[in-house]
């Protein structure tokens, strides 16, 4: 898929009457909010998520997980994003999660938190519990997607990309009898490969060579994640050992490689939607751009959207929300609407 052109192109597509879903900056309409309902409990601290309901719903309704960013270590899952706060109208249900953070301050001062995989054992509990209650909420079990941005875009491809995983399943919350597979996720600037995460700063268009060696370095939030961000260490150092046989260079690049959604990617994986501004300086596009060469070589239904001009924030176009919206709904509404009316709208972006 070529690079997009600037956001203001898109300025036709509001135009485009695609049902309810793709209505210009739609007011989420929310038959009931149910706030902090506990999904899981952990070494004592609840562990919570916000639920929001369609109005009108008369059969059980498709839901999303909706996962916020902030590096791991800060962020919280209100207020909903207002990208996500419209898959209501559209009558999808959606279930806004906490989870674990690296650190235990809001300023990601410490790395006293909690580490890989944690984070994904929480959200997986998540899913589990939302499949365990869907009765009480009138919820459809069957058709759950997932969607993040920047961290929890990371933390969604890692837990739709890894269905049956026992390393990344875990106990969180219990419901061992449900499954916490999904059906489809979308990901918003997500990092995909930790080990190249630095490297990748010097690729174009990011062209920041100056900043490798500190994303390599100690006391990044990605090294943090998997417990190796301390003085002297950080991602830069386990990619220079990747061949070294000695402890502890194999479990680190296990763990950095665990951490990583591009090395989950098989012929099996859920549809995928990647969204990512071209003048991303945090994440540098070609962790997404990485990724949907995974996808393509794996034969995976996915929609790459590069989007010129853009930083480490969501579209500033209504339409490519409404877009990613529709997409997502498409692929959980249960009957399923006509993917090819979906599709064809999504090809009509430029």
């Amino acid at each position: 898929v070529p690079a997009m052109r600037p956001p203001s192109s898109f300025a036709f597509v509001r135009g485009l009457v695609c049902a309810a879903v793709l209505a210009a900056a739609p007011a989420a309409v929310h038959a009931q909010t149910f706030p902090n309902l506990t999904y899981a409990t952990v070494s004592g601290s609840p562990l919570r998520l916000d639920l929001y309901l369609p109005a009108g719903a008369t059969t059980p309704t498709p839901v999303v997980l909706w996962v916020h960013g902030g590096g791991w270590c800060a962020g919280a899952r209100a207020p909903l994003a207002a990208y996500a706060s419209p898959l209501t109208s559209a009558g999808v249900a959606v279930a806004a999660v906490q989870y674990r953070l690296t650190s235990t301050t809001p300023d990601c001062a410490n790395a006293g938190g909690a580490t890989w995989p944690a984070q994904v054992h929480d959200l997986k509990g998540a899913v589990r519990w939302l499949r365990a209650n869907a009765a009480t909420y009138q919820l459809d079990p069957t058709h759950i997607g997932v969607w993040g941005q920047s961290a929890g875009a990371h933390l969604a491809l890692s837990l739709a990309l890894s269905p049956g995983d026992p390393e990344l399943e875990g106990t969180v919350g219990g419901n061992a009898t449900q499954s916490s597979a999904v059906r489809a996720v979308v990901a918003y600037f997500p990092p995909t490969d930790l080990l190249q995460l630095g490297p990748d700063f010097a690729l174009a268009p990011t062209t920041r060579p100056d900043l490798v060696s500190v994303v390599d370095g100690p006391g990044q939030p990605h090294a943090r994640l998997i417990a190796y961000g301390g003085p002297g260490e950080g991602l830069g150092v386990i990619r220079a050992n990747a061949q070294n046989p000695s402890p502890p260079w194999p479990e680190l690049l296990a763990r950095a490689q665990s951490a990583s959604p591009l090395t989950r990617v098989d012929p099996t994986d859920v549809p995928v939607y990647l969204l990512h501004g071209a003048a991303d300086v945090t994440v540098p596009v070609a962790q997404s751009r990485r990724l949907r060469d995974a996808l393509v070589t794996a034969g995976i239904d996915h929609v790459y959207r590069e989007v010129a001009g853009l930083g480490h924030i969501p579209p500033t176009d209504p339409a490519l929300d409404q877009a990613a919206r529709y997409w997502l709904v498409a692929r959980l509404a249960a009957p399923p609407p006509d993917l090819v009316h979906a599709d064809s709208f999504e090809a009509a972006l430029p």
